[in-house]
């Protein structure tokens, strides 16, 4: 895939104004660089199907708000993610503190390239359905990996030798069991608990992955 010119083509459809300058898109209000697929960005798209959002808003002037959101308890770990999109966009957001609850932030950017560069790689817009796992991360040993990482660093937690991962999709977590078991980490089938009267679905398997923020892998790499 090349990314440029396949961000610029979502952009066109959408009747955006852009420019293309080596692998960058230019807007009017942004240069956003473009990046090709790898282990960070795999990592970011875990991290959005476990606590992001990536929206589409109807603006009152016309067109659209392009939004990605990233939500957590802490802000240091937005921090750490604000420079990821930094280092391969050329962009940083905002993160906020959430009003409603004083014990958590979001991470904010609103970029139309961005955006389309996530759709293309698998970011479902709008409430997620988490029934499908992006094709190339599903074709790829590390990149799964990568992905689950993302997935776990939000919606999971660490206990001694297993990790236990929380959805509300059992197709979503039927899947990562299957490729977790062809992997031999000992993943169990998906059981279900309630929260707030709703069905929530987890597995547990051998801690033997690279949790970037839980170990604080990534957090002591140099930089």
């Amino acid at each position: 895939m090349n990314e440029v010119s396949s961000v610029s083509k979502e952009l066109s459809r959408n009747n955006l104004f852009h420019k293309v300058e080596d692998n960058c898109i230019l807007t009017r209000r942004s240069i956003v660089s473009i990046p090709k697929i790898n282990r960070d960005i795999i990592y970011l798209l875990g991290i959005l199907a476990g606590d992001g959002s990536i929206t589409k808003i109807k603006r009152k002037r016309g067109g659209y708000h392009y939004s990605i959101r990233i939500y957590a308890e802490k802000e240091s770990f937005l921090e750490m993610l604000n420079k990821l999109f930094k280092k391969y966009f050329s962009i940083e957001g905002k993160i906020i503190r959430d009003k409603r609850k004083n014990s958590t932030y979001n991470l904010r950017i609103d970029n139309a390239a961005i955006f389309f560069y996530l759709t293309l790689y698998g970011s479902e817009i709008g409430k997620k359905k988490r029934f499908k796992i992006p094709s190339i991360v599903e074709k790829d040993r590390q990149y799964f990996l990568e992905y689950l990482s993302g997935l776990t660093d939000t919606d999971g937690c660490v206990y001694g030798k297993r990790i236990q991962l929380k959805q509300k999709s059992y197709e979503l977590l039927k899947k990562i069991n299957q490729i977790l078991n062809s992997f031999n980490l000992n993943c169990s089938e998906p059981k279900v608990n309630f929260t707030n009267n709703q069905p929530y679905y987890y597995i547990r398997f051998d801690n033997k992955i690279l949790l970037r923020y839980k170990t604080n892998t990534f957090l002591n790499q140099k930089k």
